[in-house]
C-alpha cells in the first residue's frame, strides 16, 4: 500500500538526507527495512537502530549489498544506550507515530546529539503548535 507514496513522494524526500547527514558519526532511529540505506553518505559512519529484530534482519540484507559504514543495532529510542553528546547528526523518517512515548524518544535524541549537531525528522503529520 505504501509503494505509490514511496515512489512519488517519499523517495525524493529521502534523497535530501544525503546532503544533510554530516559529521563523523550519525544515528538513524527506526531504520526499519532499510529504505534510507541508499541515501546514506559514504563518508559518515552511521549507527542505525530499530526495536524490531525482523526489520533489522531485512535491513542487514540490504546493507550487505552496499559498501556502507553502518552498524545495525536492536534498540529502543526511548532508552538509547549511547553516551551524551555523541552524534553529529541524528535522523528519523516516519518513526515517531509508532513510538509509545514520543516525548521520551525525542528527549533521548536531544541527549545523544552534540550541542552543535543536527536533528532531522521526516514525519507523516505536522506537529501541533505548543504555546
Amino acid at each position: 500500500m505504501e509503494a505509490p507514496l514511496e515512489y512519488f513522494r517519499f523517495a525524493s524526500w529521502r534523497k535530501r538526507l544525503k546532503n544533510r547527514i554530516t559529521g563523523h558519526q550519525a544515528l538513524e532511529v527506526g531504520v526499519g527495512t532499510g529504505k534510507n540505506l541508499p541515501y546514506y553518505p559514504r563518508e559518515v559512519e552511521i549507527t542505525a537502530i530499530d526495536f524490531s529484530p525482523g526489520m533489522l534482519k531485512r535491513a542487514r540484507k540490504k546493507a550487505s549489498t552496499d559498501d556502507l559504514r553502518v552498524a545495525l543495532i536492536e534498540m529502543d529510542v526511548q532508552q538509547l544506550d549511547f553516551p551524551d553528546n555523541y552524534f553529529d547528526t541524528v535522523f528519523a523518517t516516519f518513526v515517531f507515530c509508532s513510538v509509545p512515548d514520543p516525548v521520551a524518544g525525542l528527549k533521548e535524541l536531544k541527549r545523544v546529539c552534540k550541542p552543535e549537531g543536527k536533528l532531522l525528522l521526516l514525519e507523516h503529520m505536522r506537529p501541533a503548535m505548543l504555546y
